[in-house]
């Protein structure tokens, strides 16, 4: 309910404001996600309004798990800390530390396909390797 009603402000604050176009090299990106424009037809929340969002969307997710939608609301609000609180993590760890300095690039030539398909059913590397049977996806 909180998330319908946020919703619709959101949309009558588009409607309020006037349909000036950002210029054309509207980052797509930005250092950190405050209320600015991230692209073309952004709406800015503020950090309040992303954690109403963030509230309603997990209630309304939990009660209904079909509801593809508030998931993704759920993913879109909370992403940017959860992304934040994993690197730290990472950092913390020696393993974590030097993958995030060195920043491997994996890719088919990387990949021992035949020892991914001999791992446990369910697993994400037997999941790659049938992914990548499946579409016969080439490294790059």
């Amino acid at each position: 309910m909180a998330t319908l009603l946020l919703l619709r402000s959101l949309r009558l604050h588009r409607s309020l404001r006037p349909r000036t176009r950002p210029a054309v090299d509207v980052p797509l990106r930005a250092g950190s996600h405050g209320a600015r424009l991230l692209y073309p037809d952004h709406i800015p929340t503020t950090p309040l309004q992303k954690m109403l969002l963030a509230a309603g969307a997990a209630g309304m997710a939990l009660y209904n798990p079909y509801r593809h939608d508030m998931v993704a609301v759920l993913g879109e609000t909370t992403g940017c800390h959860t992304l934040k609180f994993l690197r730290d993590q990472m950092k913390k760890d020696p393993e974590g530390a030097q993958i995030l300095q060195e920043r491997p690039r994996i890719s088919l030539s990387t990949l021992d396909l035949s020892k991914l398909q001999s791992l446990p059913e369910g697993s994400l590397g037997q999941g790659l390797s049938r992914h990548t049977s499946t579409y016969t996806l080439c490294g790059r």
